[in-house]
């Protein structure tokens, strides 16, 4: 009967510590390409949630305080995986420091450079962290979103790179005008991006759409009609293939694989 009775009690002290915890966790808000607010940074985030949960635990006492501190760093280790998670689900970005513009331009560039270099040698996560402070700095800088998108995907991290994507998707149309913005990407080819993504994570429905899209802009597109063609087999969608083969054929006959596509969409 004692144990049943401890075991209550302590499920009560879990359930009063997660709603300190909930209540003491700042909201992360979801990036927005138009308003971005800023974030402090995560470790001292961390220590400050982290003060003011052990403060509002210290004003426990008898043998609920004991059980209190004695799950602190339980808690400690639980807060810091939900605060992972929320990462995964929300681009977080370091503030902004209010610089004249052309010292910001050249900050900017000195990091893309640096980027550069790092994915160079797969170092993908100081890529990732320079390219945070280059949305910090600008945040309509297509080309680094995009590129983040990059990074997460060759990290396999599907959907930080969806998120990302979807986010540079939503600036491409927002800004499909303006050559400042779009540099040298197009709306096709974050849609492909996309679609490439949803591939790998095994989402072959949105994969296709996604490469549709691309190809309302490129139809004729060698790279577009192949990974539609090999959507189209994966999908067992024999109509699609065939209609698919045959834009490709005619539009990349030197393509060495056409005989053995052929053979792939006449045996779906």
């Amino acid at each position: 009967m004692l144990t049943v009775i401890s075991l209550i009690l302590v499920v009560i002290c879990l359930v009063v510590i997660a709603a300190i915890v909930v209540k003491k966790l700042p909201a992360l808000a979801i990036l927005d390409v138009n308003n971005m607010p800023g974030e402090k940074e995560a470790k001292f985030k961390d220590m400050i949630i982290k003060a003011r949960v052990e403060r509002d635990l210290a004003k426990w006492s008898g043998f609920f305080g004991r059980i209190f501190l004695s799950v602190n760093s339980a808690i400690t280790k639980t807060l810091k995986a939900s605060q992972n998670n929320l990462k995964k689900m929300k681009l977080s970005y370091k503030v902004a420091a209010k610089i004249p513009w052309p010292e910001k331009q050249k900050r900017i560039k000195d990091l893309l450079f640096s980027v550069e270099d790092l994915i160079k040698k797969e170092e993908f996560n100081e890529a990732e962290e320079k390219l945070v402070e280059v949305i910090s700095l600008d945040q309509k800088n297509l080309g680094a979103f995009f590129k983040l998108g990059g990074i997460y995907e060759e990290l396999k991290k599907y959907q930080e790179a969806r998120q990302t994507y979807e986010y540079a998707l939503k600036l491409a149309k927002q800004h499909r005008n303006d050559e400042e913005v779009m540099g040298d990407l197009s709306l096709q080819e974050i849609y492909f991006s996309l679609a490439w993504l949803e591939k790998e994570a095994g989402n072959f429905d949105v994969a296709f759409d996604n490469v549709l899209e691309a190809l309302e802009f490129e139809a004729s597109s060698p790279r577009y009609l192949d990974l539609i063609l090999d959507l189209s087999i994966i999908r067992k969608d024999k109509e699609s293939a065939a209609k698919y083969f045959e834009k490709l054929a005619s539009a990349n006959p030197e393509n060495q694989k056409l005989e053995e596509l052929k053979e792939l969409v006449d045996n779906i």
